[in-house]
């Protein structure tokens, strides 16, 4: 620790001191805090490696069939079946083929928990199992903000990579049609 007189007299006013706390700060030895006197500890840095990145896996676009009123003790539960769908990115591509359905449950707070099971079979006759919890709900604004925490499984050697991806479906809107953006997490 150094012993730094700050005095007006040693450096000419408050202005000085200042300067020499915003050198300090800029050096990254200090941070400004709004508490009294108090200085907060640093932030150590995120290693690189550390940082959450992701990259397209593909596009999924569905249209969902009937919808079936079950009921349900923890609130209540609908059953949709998914009738038709693709998916498409940089690696695979296909289509969403039965049987595949979503099983929503309304809670009480107005959100729904999504439970999605989609068989998919890629362009090259593949299938994958592609099974998602995720949530959704209505915004203030009225607008659908959804996300999915997609898991696959399959035996197919070209596609068994996908059996250890960490992925995250984003909904967005598309008109007629249910549509996610699912993100693999690197």
């Amino acid at each position: 620790m150094y012993n730094i007189d700050l005095t007006p007299r040693r450096f000419g006013g408050r202005i000085c001191a200042a300067v020499f706390l915003a050198a300090v700060v800029l050096a990254g030895g200090l941070v400004p805090c709004a508490g009294a006197g108090e200085l907060p500890t640093p932030t150590p840095a995120v290693p690189a490696e550390e940082r959450l990145q992701s990259e397209l896996l593909f596009d999924l676009v569905f249209e969902r069939g009937t919808a079936t009123t079950v009921g349900s003790p923890g609130g209540n539960r609908v059953v949709v079946p998914v009738s038709t769908g693709t998916f498409e990115g940089p690696k695979l591509k296909g289509f969403v083929v039965a049987p595949s359905g979503d099983t929503i449950t309304v809670r009480q707070d107005g959100s729904s928990v999504l439970d999605l099971r989609l068989l998919l079979q890629t362009d090259d006759g593949q299938k994958v199992l592609m099974t998602c919890r995720g949530i959704a709900y209505t915004t203030p604004d009225g607008s659908l903000f959804a996300r999915l925490q997609p898991l696959f499984e399959t035996g197919a050697e070209k596609y068994t990579w996908l059996n250890k991806v960490v992925a995250v479906g984003v909904f967005h809107p598309l008109p007629g049609k249910i549509a996610y953006r699912i993100y693999r997490i690197l």
